[in-house]
């Protein structure tokens, strides 16, 4: 509780800062719904990305803070913010001067008076946002930096304040509020990015300024980074980073097979999948809590009670997906109707699809604490991968393209057939998980 609580509390409002933003930009309409979600898929994708090499090397964190090796410690977070920054580069440099194309790659519509109009609050959305990923990425990786040590409540605390100046923000600049000039899309994006650098200049004063000597991070320590210190890292973060990367490709494909049926049917996914982000709050902060406190025992050593945690864990996550599962089925109807300005198709569509979620909230719940927590604590990152990739690109995608483009079924029915692929995805992992091959202390293996 009192590593997830924390964790959760930030995900839960960031995930319902996403909400208020639908909510602010449905004022606009279906297009700007659907612009600035396919814009914040491509700012999604960098943060999966970013989560996954942060993540996979947060697991040597972990387990050398168990081991209490201050130097290693430093010189993992290193990498980790050269990674970060290079990354951050890469897709400010996409964002701020090719976000046409970047929106272009979800416009399969052909009336070319909506096409237009859906570019260009995409574009208007991108340009600005783009300066936001370096903060992001700074928040990210402190953040992942500060948990995996167990300092938990000062990066969640920032995360909470980060998101309530985001919404103020929102309120101020999206639709013109107290005198402020209403900025549209422009100023959703604008917030976005002023809320984010507060939150970086946060954590990095944090740092600066404090007592403890785990935060004292020795810069000139890169130094001492040799070849086979950085080939030991990447041989379990690369996996994690390929993970998370491919999944969250394989996301972002879902929204451009989905805009193959319409405009509507992107801006009921987007909505929807805002909404099931409340429910996944809880599981990003058991499962941070699960990779925490089991990696720091295998780094103590204490395998059996690593292994014991494991299952517990398990337990907590199916009982837990099943009551979110069903309180998700129950509100469905009550969350869509919220949306007054979209047409009654979006709304009845958002209805319908997260009532499909519900159904698949405990499958999904399993397998992230799976692939967040147990496995990637051990290190067991390169099965994480195969078991995500597998059923993921193999099945899930190319049933979403062939049955957007070729079927007339509605976009619940495929949405309840494309997350098949969690099933198969829990049968994987759920037999990984039982062989403990995942038991390992990484710092003296």
């Amino acid at each position: 509780m009192r590593i997830a609580t924390p964790i959760t509390l930030a995900q839960l409002l960031t995930s319902l800062l996403g909400i208020i933003d639908m909510f602010m930009v449905s004022n606009l309409g279906t297009l700007a719904v659907a612009a600035v979600g396919v814009s914040a898929q491509f700012t999604f994708l960098l943060i999966m990305i970013e989560f996954g090499f942060f993540s996979g090397l947060a697991i040597f964190i972990a387990q050398y803070w168990g081991s209490k090796e201050i130097n290693n410690i430093h010189k993992v977070f290193i990498i980790t913010i050269t990674i970060g920054a290079v990354l951050s580069l890469l897709f400010f440099i996409l964002a701020f001067f090719f976000p046409e194309f970047i929106i272009s790659i979800f416009d399969h519509n052909s009336v070319e008076s909506s096409s237009a109009l859906f570019k260009e609050f995409g574009a208007n959305y991108l340009k600005i946002a783009a300066f936001s990923y370096f903060s992001m990425t700074v928040i990210s990786a402190i953040g992942m930096f500060m948990r995996s040590v167990e300092k938990v409540w000062y990066p969640q605390m920032v995360a909470i304040g980060t998101v309530i100046t985001n919404t103020f923000l929102n309120y101020l600049l999206i639709n013109g509020n107290w005198g402020f000039p209403e900025m549209g899309v422009k100023g959703a994006a604008l917030a976005t990015t002023i809320s984010s650098t507060l939150g970086a200049l946060l954590l990095i004063s944090y740092l600066l300024y404090s007592k403890q000597d785990v935060f004292k991070v020795k810069f000139k320590e890169y130094k001492n980074i040799t070849k086979d210190f950085i080939s030991k890292l990447f041989k379990k973060s690369l996996p994690v980073a390929l993970n998370e990367t491919v999944w969250g490709l394989g996301m972002s494909f879902y929204l451009i097979a989905f805009a193959y049926i319409d405009k509507e049917s992107i801006s009921s996914i987007v909505i929807s999948n805002h909404f099931m982000g409340l429910f996944w709050a809880f599981m990003v902060g058991l499962s941070s809590a699960c990779a925490i406190m089991i990696g720091k025992k295998l780094g103590e050593n204490n395998l059996d009670i690593a292994k014991h945690w494991g299952i517990k864990f398990t337990k907590i996550s199916l009982i837990s997906g099943i009551l979110f599962g069903v309180a998700l089925f129950l509100l469905s109807d009550t969350i869509a109707s919220q949306f007054r300005h979209l047409p009654i198709e979006v709304r009845e569509s958002i209805s319908l699809i997260l009532k499909v979620f519900s159904f698949y909230i405990p499958i999904k719940f399993v397998n992230v604490i799976q692939i967040v927590g147990t496995l990637r604590a051990g290190g067991d990152t390169l099965y994480s991968l195969l078991a995500e990739v597998g059923p993921l690109w193999l099945i899930g995608v190319p049933l979403a393209f062939i049955l957007s483009i070729y079927s007339n079924l509605p976009l619940y029915v495929i949405v309840a057939i494309v997350n098949v692929e969690e099933i198969i995805k829990l049968v994987l992992l759920l037999w990984r998980f039982k062989s403990f091959k995942w038991v390992k202390n990484l710092t003296i293996t």
